[in-house]
């Protein structure tokens, strides 16, 4: 980009101060920041529905009218509810908000042209509670209301953008400007021939059309533009990491692979699965060659991916190097350093954690010790990345559940040895078209086999009025001295509500319907200590029922525990319900996985509890997951949120994604400098490159 694009968007003359400043806050600056910020979706008023024809459904519908009423008041209880009535003169639809009453009071102008999405319940009351409101921006002139072949563009609006008045119809205004500045300024990048390939608009032309679309046919096209540049852009750094991995050394091949992998080999106390077996032969050829590794493992909980990881840190020994070993809680940490020790130790290794909670004088010891090459194996949390922790020889990484790090600091740890060997393992088994949009840097390995065999848990879901059964039931177990995980519904994203609304559960049911049997507890802010000792009192059995939060989900190794209920297991994802049904059943006994849905259930959520009930299948249910929720962010240092490759539909887009990884492969084989293309190497050079070093380890 040059000259306007990097214009500050104050230069348009509905963007003054305020406004500039709701925008920097969501990392536009620039007009040609601006121009990228695309629709969350779109209103076709090709096809608009009348608030006549509503009848009720299982999915959002979109109806536009004039606000003919805005009302407060205050409900016997206190709170506030905001009731607003919207015509289109084939009837009235009523809409109730509980909360931010006040606030959508303001946005509801009588008089004033809305779009209203929502789903009606009853139509008796044609009613729609807490429906989404969209402001078109026109007054109710009623020879407007119903024109046909337009497609609205419908923007994602911050409470900061809202409250400076920079929600739909604004930023249409404002973009309109921005495209009539810079168009001229929007030359081509991507070669004609994939964008014939790829049937999509010059950049140009898609950049109005996904703004202000004629058709939904130019509106496909535009967006098709977009998804192959995204696509396109991060296959190119999955091909240049791959090409500078060959050609930038590393520590060097482990030439010395034998005595010390024997010794902890014939430590174990089992024998290895056909699959663990066939994974490290794969791990011992990457280990073996000049060109670093970077290795995905995946697998489901207790496929043995940790037994993997060792004996690749004992193959590093064998070479003289050393191994770090990072896990995202400190209960995951001492996990892995409790089961790897025993058979390092034996192997004359030196295993050691590294934890936030140790003294002073018990971390010096330890970076000294690391420092002099004396510790083979270091396990340990974020507390691994201590600016003064030195490995003099460090020749493997191991990650675990990456994608709970933030990319710099994988980076970071990365960086404290000369290119070391990476090793990532997720419980989580990876779906297939995720595994080729977001991991195309790694080789990956799957580990599909359980040591003990198939779990035989059976899944079942249960309704209120089962309620005070499932309390019986919970109870049964206890006095038979079985162990029950109970998971606290997910209040939303944040560890201090979830701790919050576990305390008050734990509270309620040890007090109350649970009183006759011993209740732990354990969620995300308590101390290490304060977790350790909740795990081990009911590893042990002095706490029959844990009460947690999804905190659980990885690291909490509970071999007894025989039962779990969740609570609301409609505010989880399919993977981690699937994961927590890991953690029960782990020694081959029977268990049950028991869920406890609230009342109003989204046809998603029914989608997933039926899924969930249907295969125990961690890599069906990847994919069955990966095709409900998406995908999330692929690079950068964002870790949730929408995903990068925006309105991607793996169904509809992988043949594209697939010829996106083609042509960046094939172009960076011939090319590794790209000075073929002067155009695209300079856009890539400056939205992407800086991205190179933030892939994979780092």
């Amino acid at each position: 980009m040059s000259g306007l694009l990097h214009e500050s968007v104050t230069r348009l003359r509905l963007i003054g101060e305020h406004r500039a400043k709701a925008l920097e806050k969501i990392g536009i600056t620039e007009l040609g920041q601006l121009i990228r910020y695309y629709p969350r979706r779109y209103l076709d008023r090709t096809r608009q529905l009348q608030i006549r024809d509503l009848v009720p459904t299982e999915y959002e519908v979109t109806v536009v009218g004039k606000v003919i009423s805005s009302d407060v008041r205050r409900t016997r209880t206190g709170k506030t509810l905001l009731t607003a009535h919207v015509n289109d003169l084939s009837g009235t639809l009523k809409c109730i908000w509980f909360q931010g009453a006040q606030y959508w009071h303001k946005q509801l102008i009588p008089g004033e042209l809305v779009a209203i999405s929502g789903k009606l319940a009853d139509s008796d009351t044609r009613e729609f509670l807490h429906p989404a409101v969209d402001r078109l921006g026109e007054d109710g002139d009623e020879s407007r209301m119903f024109s046909t072949g337009q497609i609205v563009a419908l923007y994602p609006a911050t409470m900061d953008l809202r409250k400076v008045g920079l929600e739909s119809v604004n930023l249409r205004r404002a973009l309109q400007e921005a495209l009539a500045l810079v168009q001229h300024e929007l030359t081509e990048f991507l070669p004609d021939e994939d964008l014939r390939v790829a049937d999509a608009f010059p950049l140009s032309e898609s950049l109005y059309q996904v703004h202000f679309p004629e058709s939904a046919e130019s509106l496909s096209r535009a967006w098709r533009r977009i998804r192959f540049e995204e696509f396109f852009f991060h296959q190119l750094l999955f091909a240049l990491r791959k090409h500078y991995n060959r050609v930038v050394p590393g520590v060097g091949a482990f030439d010395n692979i034998g005595p010390i992998t024997r010794k902890v080999l014939d430590a174990l106390p089992f024998s290895l699965t056909e699959g663990q077996k066939d994974v490290l032969k794969e791990v011992r050829a990457d280990l073996s060659s000049p060109i670093p590794m970077q290795r995905l493992l995946h697998g489901e909980v207790g496929s043995g991916k940790t037994t993997v990881a060792l004996l690749a840190a004992a193959m590093a020994a064998d070479s003289g190097y050393q191994t770090a070993f990072m896990a995202p809680t400190e209960i995951l940490a001492l996990q892995h350093a409790r089961t790897i020790a025993p058979p390092a130790q034996s192997a004359g290794l030196n295993v050691r954690i590294l934890r936030g909670k140790q003294t002073f004088s018990q971390k010096r010891e330890i970076l000294s010790a690391v420092a002099a090459g004396v510790v083979d194996i270091l396990v340990g949390t974020h507390a691994l990345l201590n600016e003064k922790l030195t490995f003099p020889r460090l020749g493997l990484l191991v990650i675990d559940e990456q994608h709970r790090f933030g990319v710099e600091q994988r980076s970071q740890l990365a960086g404290k040895g000369k290119r070391p060997n990476l090793l990532v393992m997720t419980a989580t088994p990876i779906p297939r078209t995720l595994r080729l949009s977001e991991l195309g840097d790694l080789d990956v390995s799957a580990l599909r086999e359980l040591p003990a065999g198939p779990r035989k848990v059976t899944t079942a879901v249960r309704y209120a009025p089962d309620r005070e059964r499932v309390y019986k039931f919970i109870i049964e177990q206890a006095q038979q001295n079985q162990r029950v995980f109970i998971i606290c519904p997910l209040v939303e994203e944040s560890d201090k509500i979830q701790a919050e609304a576990a305390v008050e559960y734990h509270k309620r049911v040890s007090n109350g319907v649970l009183r006759s049997v011993s209740v732990g507890l354990l969620h995300g802010r308590m101390d290490s200590d304060a977790k350790e000792e909740a795990v081990r009192a009911f590893r042990e059995g002095v706490t029959s029922v844990l009460v947690a939060t999804p905190v659980v989900e990885v690291g909490v190794d509970v071999p007894d525990a025989s039962v779990m209920v969740v609570e609301n297991p409609e505010r989880l994802g399919l993977a981690a319900l699937h994961q927590l049904r890991g953690r029960i059943g782990r020694k081959g006994q029977k268990a049950l996985f028991i869920l406890l849905p609230g009342p109003k259930l989204t046809e998603d959520a029914k989608n997933r509890l039926s899924a969930i009930q249907s295969t125990d299948d961690g890599f069906e249910i990847a994919e069955l997951d990966f095709k409900l929720r998406g995908a999330g962010e692929l690079f950068g240092t964002k870790q949730s949120g929408d995903s990068e490759y925006r309105h991607y539909i793996p169904e509809r887009d992988e043949p594209l994604l697939r010829y996106a990884q083609e042509r960046a492969f094939s172009m960076v084989g011939a090319d590794p400098e790209l000075s073929q293309y002067p155009a695209l190497r300079e856009r890539f050079r400056e939205t992407h490159l800086p991205k190179l070093g933030l892939l994979a380890g780092g």
